[in-house]
């Protein structure tokens, strides 16, 4: 019993190192976040700022085109760690093969951008940045496969950074310095980046000698059985993450769409621990001799432990955003910060849930649900848009949406999970606390001290 204690101490205690390690670079992150937006709209407008954020949006959609190349590559090397050197080769081989197709696509855009009807030069200047970032993004993913599926999470962590935030950040800080860039200056400066952290990425692989010339056909049977399923599920997330935006850019236009982005992504953030988790767990789920303890774990803190220290601040959000945003401040950014910082607590949980169907390859049981759902909450939010609806009203959608895929993807994994009653009782619990920080401050403190109350008992 002691010796099995001390091998579970040590199993948590490299979780959290490693997912520590993951982490660290995506905090800093916040706080290049707090600099770069305030400075973003002030210097360029809410509507430049919004314009800026919806290509990134979209730019997000490219990681569908890497069709579950990196996630099956860290899959495969820890199904089959003697050949991990040959399943690094080859999906480097399936991505360059992805990337001559874009291209092709590219090249057909560009000789046929003025035999249309209209002129469209304009919009195919966004459209190269778009086609270009996507041939970038996919690498991404595959490079970030590869390391991951071979634990090197200092390198994954620190390109992340650079890849994801940095890129966006660092042209909206340069707004304070030359107030005369253009929105195509920002985006292009922000492609320059992300090459430059492909490019580091590639080498890293190169000199660790993590690749080996190879026919395996070890990650194509991956893919065969797998690849289809977390495209069709990352295909979805996309599409629940940008359509409502979408929807209000074009029925309510770029600023609402700065300000409901705002708030999104600040609490956004809080997936830069879960994500962190999961890129640990997934090589570790991966490996035959599956152990869930270390899961069960991460997720007793993502449901015990990190929600109150989110509850906690609802208080103080008033302050830090008015002292963040400056003129920029209004009073609605708190009230949409308080539902996406729930939005985001479940989320992250989801995260978790999904990297142990992905490790087991079952995606495709959780996009059960999600095909069920998906019709119902893009009616809904059509209505809601269309009808000019106030954006509180489409974050409390967004809300539901995401309180109803956590819970199934509990009643999924109910056999897997600890504390999977518990898990249903704390979610709705979430809700009724977040209802009272709205109606009652009184009821709204206490209830939060009975969380707390209950988490320590527990």
């Amino acid at each position: 019993m002691l010796l099995k204690n001390l091998f579970m101490k040590i199993k948590f205690n490299n979780l959290l190192k490693g997912s520590t390690i993951l982490s660290v670079p995506g905090i800093l992150s916040i706080f290049i976040s707090l600099l770069s937006i305030p400075i973003h709209l002030n210097y360029a407008g809410p509507e430049n700022y919004g314009n800026y954020i919806i290509f990134h949006f979209i730019l997000l959609i490219a990681v569908n085109f890497n069709f579950g190349i990196g996630k099956s590559t860290a899959i495969s090397i820890n199904n089959f760690p003697k050949k991990k050197k040959e399943v690094g080769f080859k999906s480097i081989i399936y991505t360059i093969n992805i990337a001559l197709v874009i291209g092709v696509l590219f090249l057909l855009l560009y000789f046929l951008r003025t035999t249309f009807l209209y002129d469209y030069t304009e919009v195919y200047k966004f459209t190269s940045y778009f086609f270009l970032g996507s041939i970038i993004t996919i690498f991404f993913v595959s490079f970030e496969g590869i390391l991951q599926g071979n634990q090197k999470f200092k390198s994954i962590s620190i390109l992340n950074l650079f890849f994801f935030s940095f890129s966006i950040s660092f042209p909206s800080i340069l707004l304070f310095f030359n107030q005369n860039f253009s929105l195509e200056n920002l985006i292009s400066i922000s492609i320059l980046i992300k090459f430059l952290s492909v490019l580091i990425m590639f080498l890293i692989i190169k000199n660790g000698n993590l690749l080996k010339s190879s026919s395996s056909k070890i990650l194509w049977n991956n893919l065969r059985k797998n690849g289809k399923w977390i495209t069709l599920n990352n295909t979805l997330i996309q599409f629940y993450e940008l359509f409502d935006k979408f929807l209000i850019k074009i029925f309510i236009g770029p600023v609402a769409v700065s300000f409901y982005s705002i708030p999104q992504q600040l609490t956004g953030k809080l997936s830069i621990i879960s994500k962190s988790f999961s890129a640990y767990l997934l090589p570790n789920l991966s490996k035959k001799k599956i152990d869930n303890d270390s899961f069960n774990f991460s997720l007793e803190i993502f449901i015990k432990v990190i929600p109150i220290f989110i509850f906690l601040l609802f208080p103080l959000y008033p302050k830090i955003l008015s002292l963040w945003l400056g003129n920029s401040y209004i009073e609605n950014i708190y009230y949409l910060t308080k539902i996406f910082s729930l939005i985001a607590i479940f989320a992250c949980a989801s995260h978790l849930l999904i990297t142990k169907f992905e490790a087991s390859k079952t995606l495709n049981r959780n996009l059960k649900i999600e095909f069920l759902l998906i019709p119902f909450f893009l009616i809904a939010l059509y209505w809601l848009t269309k009808n000019n609806y106030s954006l509180l009203m489409i974050s409390l959608l967004v809300l539901f949406k995401e309180f109803i895929l956590f819970n199934f993807r509990l009643n999924l994994l109910k056999s897997e999970l600890t504390y999977v009653k518990d898990y249903f009782l704390y979610s709705i619990y979430f809700l009724v606390i977040l209802f009272f920080s709205f109606w009652r401050n009184d009821l709204y403190i206490l209830s939060l001290v009975f969380l707390i109350l209950s988490s320590l008992k527990k």
